[in-house]
């Protein structure tokens, strides 16, 4: 038996140290989370323990495809990469650079695929896609507010005196989290969850808050509010480290207790309980979810809740700063990308992505390139998407199942896991970076998404891919970590580095990135973007619409996204799509518990059966995203390309829906 080291590579919060064990066959058997590492602590979730199940997954694509006549026909690698470049090299005379799109997501976050984007860049610049569909409007806030982004360690979360869970649900989203959330209650400290829906953790609690959703920007700046009429606020620390304090007590002026509880739908006693806690029970340490700003302002949720807590002088302090997430390690490998070689690009919107492909006619869409993303599952409106995408004369996907992307693709290659390759891992949640070795000889004919670019770049003859070989890329691609003193022989040694420039406290010096150098309350970046210098709330798209039901489609604890739907522990233990709902609203509906219902609304529908959750708003359906279309359940049918007031970011939260039984006949 041999044992490994590695990092898990999917783009998520925990991004935990895993030990994989291999038998003497040279076949993987387990995975377990690293005791060594300070965050893994030993722990890892069920998708991690699961990987074994994908790497051996007899649905795995095994070779190349090429659609004809409408069915997939195995291909040779020879043969496939050549129609590629002839496609590619035709397209671009006789349409131009520009009718290539490149679109690339973060299925897998290891350093070297990166390169997906330089080949591209090295073609001379295609379309690509801006905007987020995860997370771009709390960068923006965050950017307005801080001048960049920066967490506190998670180890720092045990200093807190007071822990406060806005909209992330940890035991689905950050497992590893709930070791040190859970040693901080058992010291003393003070657990707030301010979320619509249950997250399993309200025993531990002494507030729980269910705002209704999309009002949590109404709530902080209630909270605020009513610090600052009390006059309870940290004078010392906004005089010496804020800016724009006389105006945003102005704003304030409008969210009085009575005012903000009609809004959130919650009551002014909880209001003034959460601005206790935050500002006489510090330090306060604020875990910010992603849900709180996938609504039309939601952006101005993250900096209302930032606001919150600079205005109590909960920032820079050991057990004190709001986490949401780091650019340490931004632009830090931007030579991998090669953009001194664009001269051509355009910009599709992520979020909007089948409308601007549909509206293309300058030049029109021609050739698509998708991989590390599942776009027709994972985009709103599912049936747009598609079309687009059957509109396109080649769409090429590089995969490891046939998703729904690759089933309306032209060309479909098959590739590696990250166990089968070699590579290193960061993200913008974590300081640490993680080497990844080699585990396993890849199984059938796949290649990397490496291996892919590196051979199409030598076909085509682009100049900055020479010299670049799959056996020095790593070494080539990791050359900037030098500058702080890590090196790919010491990664390999160690397994996992702490990025020596990471924090331990965020903002700890009171130094800030923001044009005045101070946290901005007033930020006259947003006033010159269009956008209140101050935050403020903005009510959501879906406020006025006619269905009951707030629909949120949250992250489930046994997928990120489309990933792991394959693997037979994950299928066992959730083999179909789920609506949450209130219990009472169930019987309103005449809705029994365990029951196939559709959810509805004027995009279309989509079927679950129906679970009872009595720690609910009574408002709300919650569904788990991450449905492929085959499934029925897959909640992008019936959501809006919404996108954000701030930092051009899908509003998929903001929606709403109702719901039925099925009706006796309707075939599903």
């Amino acid at each position: 038996m041999k044992i490994f080291k590695t990092g898990c590579p999917r783009d998520c919060l925990g991004c935990c140290s895993l030990i994989a064990y291999v038998d003497d066959e040279g076949k993987l058997f387990k995975v377990e989370g690293d005791g060594e590492h300070p965050w893994t602590q030993g722990f890892t979730c069920i998708k991690a323990r699961s990987y074994p199940e994908i790497v051996y997954n007899e649905k795995r694509l095994k070779k190349p495809f090429i659609k004809k006549n409408g069915d997939f026909k195995e291909a040779s690698w020879d043969y496939a990469l050549d129609v590629i470049c002839e496609k590619i090299q035709k397209v671009i005379k006789d349409y131009g650079n520009l009718s290539i799109l490149h679109e690339s997501s973060g299925g897998s976050e290891a350093l070297t695929k990166n390169i997906d984007r330089g080949f591209f860049n090295a073609l001379g610049g295609v379309t690509v896609t801006s905007g987020s569909l995860c997370w771009g409007a709390g960068i923006a806030a965050q950017n307005y507010d801080f001048g960049g982004l920066l967490d506190n360690d998670l180890t720092e979360i045990e200093n807190a005196a007071t822990i406060v869970l806005w909209g992330r649900n940890i035991l689905s989203t950050q497992p590893n989290a709930y070791y040190f959330v859970k040693k901080a209650v058992e010291k003393g400290s003070k657990l707030a969850v301010i979320n619509p829906f249950n997250t399993g953790l309200e025993k531990m609690a002494s507030l729980v808050i269910r705002p209704k959703p999309g009002t949590d920007a109404a709530l902080a700046l209630g909270a605020a509010s009513y610090i600052v009429e009390k006059g309870i606020w940290d004078f010392d620390y906004v005089d010496k480290f804020c800016h724009g304090f006389e105006e945003f007590k102005e704003i304030l002026k409008d969210y009085s207790l009575q005012k903000v509880e009609n809004i959130c739908g919650v009551s002014k006693e909880q209001i003034v309980k959460l601005a206790n806690l935050y500002a006489e029970n510090k330090p306060v340490t604020t875990l910010l979810g992603f849900g709180l700003q996938r609504y039309r302002g939601g952006g101005n949720t993250i900096r209302a809740i930032d606001a919150l807590a600079a205005l109590t002088g909960n920032i820079g302090k050991s057990g004190a700063g709001v986490s949401y997430g780091s650019d340490i390690f931004w632009d830090k490998f931007s030579h991998i990308l090669f953009e001194k070689e664009v001269k051509y690009k355009r910009y599709f919107n992520k979020t909007a992505l089948a409308r601007d492909i549909l509206n293309a006619d300058n030049p029109p869409v021609k050739l698509a390139v998708i991989n590390r993303a599942n776009v027709v599952a994972n985009t709103p409106n599912t049936a747009l998407i598609k079309k687009a995408l059957n509109s396109i004369d080649t769409v090429v996907v590089i995969e490891l199942f046939m998703t729904d992307t690759a089933k309306e693709a032209d060309i479909v290659l098959p590739c590696t896991t990250f166990f089968e390759e070699e590579n290193v891992k960061f993200n913008s949640w974590s300081p640490y970076i993680y080497y990844c070795p080699k585990i396993v000889e890849p199984l059938y004919d796949v290649r990397s998404d490496e291996e892919i670019f590196l051979e199409l770049a030598k076909r085509l003859g682009l100049k900055p891919f020479e010299g670049l070989t799959k056996d020095n890329l790593l070494e080539w691609a990791v050359k900037p970590l030098q500058s702080i003193g890590v090196s790919l022989k010491d990664l390999k040694e160690k397994g996992f580095i702490r990025n020596p420039l990471a924090p331990k406290i965020a903002w700890k010096d009171g130094k800030f990135r923001t044009p005045s150098g101070k946290y901005e309350f007033y930020s006259l970046k947003a006033e010159k973007d269009g956008l209140s210098p101050t935050p403020v709330y903005i009510s959501p798209y879906a406020e006025n619409k006619d269905y009951p039901y707030h629909l949120i489609s949250m992250h489930s604890r046994f997928r990120i996204h489309t990933q792991f739907q394959h693997a037979e522990t994950i299928e066992k233990l959730n083999p179909y799509p789920k609506v949450f709902i209130h219990p009472e609203e169930a019987s309103k509906k005449g809705i029994c518990e365990g029951e196939k219902v559709e959810i509805f609304n004027e995009k279309g529908r989509i079927f679950a059966r129906a679970f009872f959750e009595e720690n609910m708003r009574r408002d709300i359906l919650m569904v788990e995203s991450g449905w492929e279309s085959q499934s029925g359940g897959n909640v992008n049918l019936i959501i809006e390309e919404n996108i954000t007031q701030m930092g051009n970011s899908a509003a998929l939260y903001d929606a709403k829906a109702d719901i039925r039984k099925i009706v006796a006949g309707d075939g599903n």
